[in-house]
């Protein structure tokens, strides 16, 4: 079951940064004199536009996503709700067909996990640290506090599509490559390297099948690999501006 707990860093990319602010002055700056090339954060920042804008994003404080997660080198499928709210609460719920369920999140101070039947525990270190910055809400509009350098580094094809290829480093230590639509600035893809200069990677995530909720383009397919398994979430519906108990974020009382 360690391979479905990898759906939560997967779940919570769905708030993680694709630009800062609303740009509508020049385009994006060269990467380095004489690149046509633009700039990492610029390219970050032309996503958020194309997803509605900082000013769009920034008006709802909360969300519920739910829909079906599907491992097919398990034959497990299920059901899966993520509940989000400013600043950093978060709560993932999988309920898997014939196996069981499995929460986690944080109420913004205390990171949790209660896997398949076993008693919810309280996280701490490195995993609590990480649990607790990715689950940033407004991430999404927030590169420059997220990522400690973007650059640019060459285009590639992605599914029939031209995009930029981005070198990413996370606040928290990650390094990853991720590709933006050069057309539309759409986000596609996230991989993270195993290692820092590594060419192998511990997760990769695809995004696709993006569509327009109250204003806001959202992807609602995920396609992901972690560990050699795939892994599909689809997301039937995506409610912006949710509204949760107050205890929803806290851990499970056993």
């Amino acid at each position: 079951m360690k391979t479905i707990v990898l759906l939560v860093p997967v779940l919570m990319a769905m708030s993680m940064p694709v630009g800062e602010g609303s740009h509508s002055g020049p385009a994006p700056r060269s990467a380095q004199p004489g690149s046509n090339l633009p700039d990492g954060f610029e390219v970050l920042d032309a996503a958020v536009e194309a997803i509605g804008g900082a000013k769009a994003y920034r008006q709802f404080r909360s969300e519920r996503l739910s829909g079906t997660v599907e491992v097919p080198a398990m034959g497990a499928k299920g059901r899966v709700v993520l509940r989000r709210e400013a600043a950093t609460k978060t709560r993932l719920d999988i309920e898997l067909e014939g196996l069981g369920s499995i929460a986690q999140g944080t109420n913004g101070e205390v990171a949790w996990r209660a896997m398949l039947g076993m008693p919810a525990e309280i996280l701490e270190g490195e995993e609590a640290r990480r649990m607790l910055a990715e689950a940033s809400y407004d991430a999404a509009v927030e590169p420059r506090k997220t990522y400690t350098s973007a650059t640019t580094t060459g285009k590639e094809t992605f599914e029939g599509v031209e995009c930029y290829r981005l070198e990413l480093v996370t606040s928290w230590g990650d390094h990853q490559v991720a590709l933006f639509e050069v057309e539309t600035g759409l986000h596609r893809k996230v991989s993270t390297r195993s290692a820092p200069g590594s060419d192998t990677f511990s997760a990769e995530t695809v995004y696709s099948d993006y569509r327009k909720v109250r204003g806001l383009k959202r992807p609602h397919r995920l396609e992901v690999s972690a560990m050699g398994m795939q892994q599909v979430i689809v997301f039937e519906e995506i409610e912006p501006g949710a509204k949760f108990p107050k205890d929803t974020f806290d851990p499970p009382k056993e």
